[in-house]
């Protein structure tokens, strides 16, 4: 006569009936695809971004960093933005954190939303500081006559301010009076957590105002250098028609 069957056999038993009406577990979530627009390289920059983030390797990242990432991509992420991203890409209003395909789909909703913030002053300070070659260094004392002419004047006051912030940056070099107005720029928008509203507008620094100005100005510069290549034209025209009629160069 075989062994008795004991009670552990029973509840396993009752434990796989169990199971087998629950029906199969549920399948694991579907990881999608990075959003169509982006390019190989697009990806690989906002996986870095993500993965320098991602201290403790566990793939996530708390909801807090979302904004100064965006920041540090050049975005400029208004409160109310970030509020509807959180709302559109995240599971539930308990989540703290966002892995990383919800990161690329929150870029991805930012790009459509438009940024031009950052963007607008550094070409604006670009323009004021005549880094004609995109260096991202101006000279500082060139860069306060303009910044105390145009849009919203500085004052002195504040100007010493605006300076001791960039040597604690190390984005003005007093020996030299080079200052670093992109590294400048990033550093305030990624830090200054009171001018989330405007994060670029410091010390009276009016970002509409100083880009309408750039905007003038580089046209005005175009129109004047136009305006000089014509009359280069027009006087060496006149020079060849009359060593036409000198007869020293034969007419055309």
């Amino acid at each position: 006569m075989g062994p008795k069957k004991g009670g552990k056999d029973k509840a396993g038993a009752a434990a796989a009936a169990k199971a087998m009406m629950a029906g199969p577990p549920p399948k694991p979530k579907k990881i999608p695809p990075p959003p169509a627009c982006f390019t190989p390289e697009d990806i690989a920059k906002y996986k870095e971004c993500f993965k320098t983030h991602d201290e403790d390797n566990t793939e996530k990242i708390p909801l807090k960093l979302i904004p100064l990432m965006l920041r540090k991509l050049g975005f400029n992420p208004k409160p109310e933005e970030v509020k509807e991203m959180f709302r559109l890409f995240l599971e539930d209003d308990l989540v703290d954190t966002v892995e990383l395909h919800e990161w690329y789909f929150m870029i991805e909703a930012k790009l459509k939303w438009g940024d031009d913030i950052e963007l607008v002053v550094t070409k604006a300070m670009q323009t004021l500081g005549q880094d004609e070659t995109e260096t991202g260094f101006v000279d500082l004392e060139l860069l306060k006559t303009e910044l105390f002419t145009w849009g919203e004047p500085l004052v002195e006051e504040e100007f010493v301010d605006w300076v001791k912030l960039a040597m604690k940056d190390k984005t003005f070099d007093m020996v030299t009076g080079r200052f670093n107005y992109v590294k400048f720029i990033e550093n305030m928008n990624a830090k200054d957590e009171r001018a989330t509203k405007e994060p670029i507008n410091f010390f009276k620094l009016d970002q509409k105002t100083l880009a309408a100005m750039a905007i003038k100005k580089a046209q005005e510069e175009k129109e004047e250098q136009e305006k000089k290549d014509a009359e280069k034209r027009a006087k060496e025209e006149a020079k060849r028609q009359k060593m036409i009629a000198d007869g020293l160069i034969p007419p055309d």
